[in-house]
């Protein structure tokens, strides 16, 4: 198994939760697609609306998506050294999840 990198583990560290980081890499792998807070929170079995309200409100603060006027979302990174970071922890998390999972728990 492939070691992370520092500059990945960095990255990794500054996630807030492993719902948004599957949130994240749910909207990164369909860029294409407009995702609202309820469609986010049926794929990801999330408990509450609420919570998925807090993770689209946390995706476009932190750069990852851009939001429409009436609440939908758009995977869209801030910068392109933002989206090979969401590219690279797409490829990485698809054989180290559980790794991953835990520096997210921290």
């Amino acid at each position: 198994m492939k070691e992370l990198s520092p500059a990945l583990r960095s990255f990794i560290l500054t996630l807030p939760s492993v719902p948004f980081l599957e949130a994240l890499l749910l909207l990164h792998g369909a860029p294409d697609q407009i995702w609202t807070a309820e469609a986010i929170a049926r794929r990801l079995y999330l408990q509450t609306i609420v919570q998925a309200n807090e993770i689209v409100h946390q995706l476009t603060e932190r750069g990852f998506c851009a939001g429409t006027s009436d609440g939908q979302l758009v995977y869209s990174p801030r910068t392109p050294a933002l989206d090979r970071s969401v590219a690279e922890l797409a490829e990485v998390y698809q054989h180290q999840l559980i790794e991953i999972t835990h520096l997210v728990h921290g």
